[in-house]
């Protein structure tokens, strides 16, 4: 990945699709879409540690996201057009909301109307300039829901939050995997969660790896979760697999 290029974008992104559980009856109902690269030799890697290169140009940004829509609409049209409460949460640059460009690619590859079921993730860092509000203000305008990623790590306050209108706060997995060692990640999951009830937005827990910490998200009344507890990112056919 030392050279990113459009072209090398289109020609080696993928998508895998990690499970999002119901903690309270440990059924999915949704999924993270997240971006692979197929290294030479067919090695798979993240694109975790180059992510902010990619969304800082605006040209590799529209493809990674092109890619990721055109990915999402091959692997799993045919599950949105059969279980119309399924969701999925991809990534959502901010620069590529910004000229509504992304709205094209949207039409020509059929995905206006599952928008409903489409979640756009955006960094709580990101969701604090003014490209970030304005990307949550297209998006839900559009009539896709928008996804604060990260909670915890930025800067948010209360009155920021309420102005966002966003639907949802996704809790950062460094607080998760603390939980049952740490009592001020404890008390800060906690009030993530009660933050979200003021506010009236779902809550998704991240990394969630052991029974002990969805039992502690369970009871403070945390809905949903993601994790390698139920599964790593998955390849579209074993996600297919999780709904039989």
């Amino acid at each position: 990945m030392s050279t990113l290029s459009t072209h090398t974008v289109r020609s080696s992104i993928f998508a895998k699709y990690q499970p999002i559980i119901d903690l309270t009856t440990n059924r999915i109902v949704g999924c993270e879409a997240l971006a692979r690269w197929r290294a030479d030799g067919g090695r798979e890697i993240s694109i975790e540690p180059v992510i902010d290169e990619f969304e800082s140009q605006e040209d590799l940004a529209l493809e990674l996201t092109t890619c990721m829509f055109a990915c999402l609409k091959a692997d799993l049209g045919t599950l949105l057009l059969e279980h119309p409460t399924f969701s999925v949460s991809v990534n959502l640059p901010p620069i590529v909301m910004g000229k509504n460009k992304i709205l094209p690619v949207l039409e020509k590859l059929g995905l206006i109307p599952h928008l409903p079921q489409l979640t756009g993730e955006i960094t709580e860092r990101q969701a604090l300039n003014e490209k970030g509000r304005d990307a949550i203000r297209l998006a839900r305008q559009l009539g896709a829901k928008v996804a604060i990623d990260d909670f915890g790590t930025g800067h948010s306050g209360l009155q920021q939050l309420i102005d966002l209108e966003v639907d949802t706060l996704k809790i950062d997995q460094s607080f998760i995997q603390q939980l049952g060692t740490n009592v001020a990640a404890e008390r800060l999951v906690r009030g993530i969660a009660a933050l979200a009830t003021i506010l009236k937005v779902d809550i998704v827990a991240e990394g969630i790896e052991t029974p002990e910490q969805a039992d502690f998200l369970r009871a403070i009344g945390i809905e949903k979760g993601q994790g390698w507890l139920w599964a790593k990112a998955l390849d579209a056919h074993e996600l297919y697999a999780w709904l039989d």
